[in-house]
């Protein structure tokens, strides 16, 4: 089936663990965790319906095209990624010698072969704890990454990962102070959370 891809770019990943590495984005269009926002009051600034028809086959030519051979990331993120993305297309880029990224709300799990697992929780939490199985590594994840208001809590995951970062909520490309303040608080009281800005927005990249 063919993929329908609302944009492909390069540019730094500007989040989590890898920020600042150069990566090729594949943002893949639809979105089934939009419901499970919704019902949770998370309004998502990600256009998802739209874009381009791509086949499978010819994508990794398409990336090959758009960036130097030295880029060796891709990042699948959405919308929601696992809507379309499936482990032969996985295997394709693996193949090609791309390690690769996914950035989901984990409302299901991911195809195998995903070299780092970001989960930005959009679900309640026992539905990612039947969604993810524990890995051999010990984890269920890489890395969650949870979005806080001012005066929300630390999460208490149902997942084992390798890093917890908190975010504070944004006003579009515009740093909430306070939202920024609590989060720095929280990650002093719970030394095992890191802080993650959108560094992106900072940068003024894509």
């Amino acid at each position: 089936m063919p993929l329908l891809v609302s944009e492909m770019f390069y540019s730094l990943q500007g989040e989590g663990s890898r920020a600042g590495e150069p990566s090729v984005f594949i943002r893949l269009a639809g979105c089934s965790a939009k419901f499970a926002c919704a019902a949770a009051g998370i309004a998502c600034d990600t256009e998802f319906e739209s874009g381009t028809l791509f086949d499978p086959d010819d994508l990794v030519d398409v990336v090959r095209a758009k960036v130097s051979a030295e880029c060796r990331w891709i990042v699948w993120t959405g919308g929601e990624p696992t809507d379309q993305l499936d482990q032969p297309l996985v295997m394709r880029f693996k193949a090609a010698g791309y390690q690769q990224q996914i950035e989901t709300s984990g409302i299901r799990c991911p195809p195998a072969g995903i070299d780092w697992v970001t989960v930005s929780p959009k679900v309640a939490e026992h539905i990612l704890a039947r969604n993810f199985p524990m890995r051999a590594d010990g984890y269920h994840v890489d890395e969650l990454k949870y979005i806080r208001h001012a005066g929300q809590a630390i999460p208490q995951p149902a997942l084992r990962a390798r890093v917890l970062c908190l975010s504070p909520h944004s006003d579009g490309d515009v740093i909430n102070r306070e939202n920024l303040a609590h989060c720095i608080a929280l990650c002093l009281a719970n030394p095992r959370w890191r802080l993650s800005l959108q560094q992106h927005k900072l940068w003024r990249v894509r």
